[in-house]
């Protein structure tokens, strides 16, 4: 019976039962809570172009290219955050999928099944995925890339749509984060390292170039980035599990076994992996860690240790040279048994705090923000250090936050017809802010203060501005 079932439709099925289990097991939450800001400013773009609403998302700067693969979304479902998810879900599998087949084939289809099975119950990825994060996609490009380079090195063709689809391909992965740097990088090194001619190697070289150039000069994608994020706490993280109401808790232990576990792989494997280009990719976008050490790079990172560490551990049981299965597989199946319990532990916490309604933080101060939005007969409109997800959440009309004033008069009078701001107190780009709003004491109260912001509310609101409108999202956030 099964045998009738095509190999095609094989991945599409085990897709969707992996969807349906993260979905019933409440693994993802139904709103915009917790929605990556870049993800969120993309979204409004496209379901305001799709709707034709005026809101102010055009202000708010560039967004990554993920504006170009939610086009279907603002088409078809504009307002619905499930079917952001569900798709996110469709990208990680996606994601998947590639690493399964890079792993098929420079080691075995046992390491591909071992370790893609591990990948998708990681609870980096399932976080990720519920907050519609850059991570996943960062894989997913990695992968159609892979596949890209491929295609046009088999290719008679030296300009031909292969050629402008993987220039556009480095344009998407590029404006997504700095790792996606990575990808350009490593194409240009596979290229040097093994051209198909001179010819074709400078021109690769040059599309490279100007699509790296143009993103980096429009200014456009990079949103919310955390440069100078610990490395070990986002490992730790990843490894075992998200704390929603405690997010900055100082833990580090896991991320020390896991980034100890890095380092060897990668000295071990350096050689084999830069003659290969999804190995290539994982090599170069682990530096970014230095830098910008966040939970997309940890999924990376994760991700890398998962495929080369089986192998790896593979190598080391058949060492013991004992013929039966503890001394073949042993020790793999030791660390496949305590990571998977880690996991599943993980996710098992991660569902209960989604049921429970656990916000964090940031979450909160946007949820007592929708509060004072859902008045309609009072005047409301708020600058946001996350302005994005707070339209969203609110279905108001939210605007980013002023910059630093010279004093409180100047910031008095750029403010002038706002009621409410929004925005991490903490922050150091924020500390000029922070201290044009405690000199303007007289004028403001505070409304809702947590560990990672604060909102302010203007005592005089705008004597000189009526009642704001809605932005009316016209089919809200489902």
């Amino acid at each position: 019976m099964l045998d009738r079932i095509p190999t095609a439709v094989w991945p599409l099925l085990i897709m969707g039962l992996w969807g349906a289990v993260i979905l019933s097991f409440n693994l993802v939450r139904l709103d915009a809570f917790g929605i990556d800001e870049g993800a969120a400013m993309a979204l409004l773009l496209n379901w305001s172009v799709s709707d034709q609403i005026v809101n102010p998302v055009t202000t708010y700067g560039g967004p990554d290219f993920r504006a170009l693969l939610f086009i279907p979304l603002g088409l078809y479902w504009p307002g619905s955050i499930i079917a952001a998810k569900v798709f996110t879900l469709m990208v990680c599998f996606a994601a998947a999928l590639f690493l399964r087949h890079w792993s098929k084939t420079t080691d075995s289809a046992e390491v591909a099944l071992l370790a893609t099975g591990l990948f998708l119950i990681s609870p980096v990825l399932i976080h990720l995925a519920d907050s519609i994060a850059l991570g996943p996609y960062l894989l997913a490009m990695f992968g159609v890339g892979m596949h890209l380079d491929k295609k046009y090195r088999a290719s008679q063709h030296t300009i031909s749509s292969l050629y402008f689809i993987q220039l556009l391909v480095v344009a998407i992965t590029v404006s997504l984060h700095p790792i996606g740097l990575a990808y350009p990088l490593a194409l240009a090194w596979q290229w040097y390292r093994n051209p198909k001619s001179d010819k074709q190697k400078k021109q690769v070289w040059i599309g490279i170039g100007i699509s790296v150039f143009v993103v980096l000069a429009m200014q456009t994608g990079w949103i919310d980035i955390h440069w100078g994020a610990n490395p070990l706490k986002s490992l730790h993280n990843a490894l075992l599990g998200y704390n929603l109401r405690e997010p900055d808790l100082p833990a580090w232990a896991g991320g020390a076994v896991l980034i100890l576990a890095l380092i060897y792989l990668v000295i071990r494997d350096f050689k084999t992996l830069s003659q290969d280009m999804m190995g290539s990719m994982l090599l170069i976008s682990i530096i970014p860690g230095i830098f910008v050490a966040d939970e997309n790079w940890a999924l990376i990172a994760l991700t890398f240790v998962i495929y080369r560490g089986i192998p790896a551990l593979i190598t080391v049981n058949k060492a013991l040279n004992t013929i039966n299965f503890i001394g073949q597989r042993g020790i793999v199946f030791v660390v496949l048994i305590v990571m998977s319990t880690l996991f599943m532990q993980a996710n098992k916490y991660y569902a209960s705090q989604i049921n429970a309604g656990i916000l964090t933080p940031k979450d909160l101060l946007i949820q007592r923000l929708a509060i004072e939005a859902s008045n309609l007969d009072q005047a409301f409109l708020a600058a946001s250090q996350w302005p994005a997800q707070t339209m969203i959440i609110c279905k108001r009309d939210i605007f980013k936050l002023p910059p630093e004033a010279e004093n409180a008069a100047n910031l008095l009078t750029m403010v002038k017809g706002l009621t409410h701001i929004m925005f991490d107190h903490r922050d150091p780009h924020n500390a000029g802010l922070a201290r044009n709003i405690a000199e303007m004491s007289k004028y403001t109260e505070t409304l809702d203060i947590q560990s990672n912001g604060v909102i302010v509310k203007f005592r005089t609101g705008n004597e000189n501005t009526d009642k704001q409108p809605s932005s009316q999202l016209s089919r809200g956030t489902e």
